[in-house]
């Protein structure tokens, strides 16, 4: 039986080599599932433990098959391969399973120096016989059987092998007290994944295996690959996320990512997928930190610890997006095995309660206007219609038609304001020269004059404009000389007593236009203050004319400054405005 080989039958052959091909199976499975969902990092050393296994169990069933002594010797000495890494890569994995951390990288290196010893002890071992001190051939039970004489260092592996496999089994016992549903269900299986070999390895050690030579532990492994291949499609071991994440998870609309206890992204479902920086298959494994945008680690804090809510907002291809980051621990306090996080977009919401509060705070200014403004013009009509009722002096009609133009522009301010944020959907190219023009015939002006040193075209809602033009005019006249204010406005006055006629001017700027007047200017400690509503220094004034005009460029996406003219007046410059190429069309006319 030591020249040529020749194959032989066993009854333990075709369920070892069954066992083998199982394991290697789902090895490959699980590196497969690599670059798909649901996997998580700790599936490698599932997977490299799945193969130890089975290259163990694989060349132990081609050793029973031959008889030759040699190739028996070789294929025993390949097995460790298997044999030698599979504790620790056992030990390994149940750490990473149980959530237990040994950071100490010396303590990995070391126990990871004792396979790669043991390794090159059994190819040299024909030179110490440290592993085996004696092989023989056995054919008492009808087959040709490798037996092994065990060496010193072969039972410092046992004892190395041992140590490590009921450390994890007592670690899995602990989890499996704390654990419940899919997670228990998978720690279950890895005990007894990991304590059926063991008992096989301690009745062969022991010597009281019924065939002399016949590896006990690699029987056990054959039995337990069933149970094991059962818990990776049923109970999903090797993995956190269970079945109902396919149906469920994967259908939400709203984002959801599985995170392990290091803050690294574990599974992410496919709306989740658009707010990855990086490819799917790459993401698995990474920390947040490096996988999403910095406002959504901003707001997750770091490693997730409790169940928490925080809103914060993300740009996307569609715009910036408002998302509220929930993250709910997965596990107990005492074993958190990570985090769930799921990102719900409430941009629409979020946008109607802004809504909705610019609308209370318009409705808190009407209710102001209404109580104060309107009733202080209203009480001076109805005063002076009595003086008149009881004098006939025509003086007092005047003064009554006075108070209700006041409460009629007091009105038109406050419809202005109630389309605030309203969507412009007449936007024209329009010619600056002609609405400014018309906007001026519409406001009384006294003695002021216009000068339109403009001939543009820009994109704008025409009637909104000529409202921004009108309260611009109005604000210039009014402020601009104390003997052309009116009884209605919202200037802000600052009490010049010149009564030389007023010039506004409106001109053209580079992406904009401008308008200001020779007047004497707002103070530039006033100039930040004059957009807000309310704000006035006239005693008729409501302090709505420049927060409209603020609210129309808005509405256009424009931007509006307060500064200086040449002649020492209030200049408005509006930028970011879309002008026409084209010249002006003929319906401008000229300025007065």
């Amino acid at each position: 039986m030591h020249g040529a080989p020749y194959w032989q039958a066993t009854p333990y052959t075709i369920p070892i080599g069954i066992g083998a091909a199982l394991f290697v199976a789902l090895g490959a499975y699980l590196f497969r599932r690599r670059t798909e969902r649901r996997l998580v990092p700790g599936a490698t050393l599932g997977a490299l433990l799945l193969f130890a296994s089975g290259l163990w169990m694989g060349t132990y069933a081609l050793e029973l098959s031959l008889t030759d002594f040699s190739t028996k010797v070789l294929l025993n000495q390949l097995g460790y391969f298997g044999i030698a890494p599979l504790p620790l890569l056992w030990f390994a994995y149940v750490m990473r399973h149980a959530g237990v951390k040994l950071e100490s990288r010396v303590a990995w290196a070391a126990l990871g120096s004792v396979p790669v010893a043991v390794v090159a002890l059994v190819l040299t071992n024909s030179w110490h016989g440290l592993i085996w001190t004696d092989l023989w051939l056995d054919a008492d039970h009808g087959y040709v059987v490798l037996v092994n004489e065990h060496g010193v260092a072969f039972a410092g592996f046992i004892v190395y092998a041992y140590a490590l496999i009921l450390l994890g089994c007592a670690t899995l016992g602990r989890t499996l007290l704390r654990s419940d549903g899919i997670y228990r269900k998978q720690t279950l299986a890895l005990l007894g994944g990991g304590l059926v070999p063991t008992v096989g390895g301690v009745v062969y050690v022991a010597g009281l295996s019924p065939v002399p030579g016949l590896n006990i532990p690699v029987l056990a492994f054959s039995v337990a690959s069933g149970a094991v291949a059962w818990s990776v499609f049923r109970h999903r071991l090797f993995t956190l996320v269970p079945v109902a994440w396919e149906s469920a998870v994967e259908s939400m609309h709203d984002a959801a990512l599985v995170l392990d206890g290091d803050g690294r992204v574990i599974d992410v479902n496919p709306a989740g997928e658009q707010f990855l920086s990086l490819p799917l298959s790459d993401a698995y494994g990474r920390s947040v930190v490096r996988v999403l945008p910095a406002e959504i680690v901003d707001a997750l804090d770091g490693v997730p610890q409790s169940d928490a809510e925080t809103e914060t907002t993300v740009p996307t291809d569609d715009g910036e997006r408002a998302l509220l980051v929930e993250t709910t621990p997965l596990g107990d306090e005492a074993n958190m095995t990570g985090t769930l996080v799921l990102l719900r977009d409430v941009t629409e919401r979020v946008e109607r309660e802004r809504r909705l509060e610019r609308q209370n705070e318009r409705l808190d200014e009407f209710a102001s206007v209404v109580s104060h403004d309107l009733r202080n013009p209203l009480t001076v009509a109805r005063g002076y219609l009595e003086l008149a009722a009881e004098t006939g002096d025509e003086e007092y009609f005047e003064r009554i038609e006075d108070a209700h133009d006041r409460m009629e522009n007091i009105i038109e301010d406050l419809l202005t304001l109630a389309r605030e944020g309203e969507t412009l959907t007449d936007v024209t190219p329009v010619a600056l020269r002609t609405v400014a023009q018309e906007a001026w015939d519409g406001t009384v002006v006294g003695d002021a004059a216009l000068d339109v040193r403009a001939d543009q075209t820009i994109a704008a809602d025409r009637g909104r404009l000529r409202q921004l033009f009108e309260n611009l005019f109005r604000n210039a006249v009014e402020h601009g000389s104390t003997g052309n204010q009116t009884t209605s406005g919202d200037a802000v006055e600052h009490g010049s007593e010149d009564d030389d006629a007023l010039t506004v001017a409106v001109g053209a700027l580079d992406g904009g236009f401008y308008v200001e007047d020779d007047g004497p200017g707002i103070p530039e400690s006033e100039r930040a203050d004059v957009f807000e509503r309310g704000y006035t220094t006239h005693e008729n004034g409501t302090g709505f004319g420049l927060p409209i005009v603020k609210t129309i460029a808005d509405a256009h996406g424009w931007s509006v400054s307060l500064g200086e003219s040449d002649a020492g007046g209030a200049r408005f410059e509006f930028t970011g405005v879309e002008t026409d190429p084209e010249p002006a069309n003929a319906e401008q006319s000229t300025s007065d």
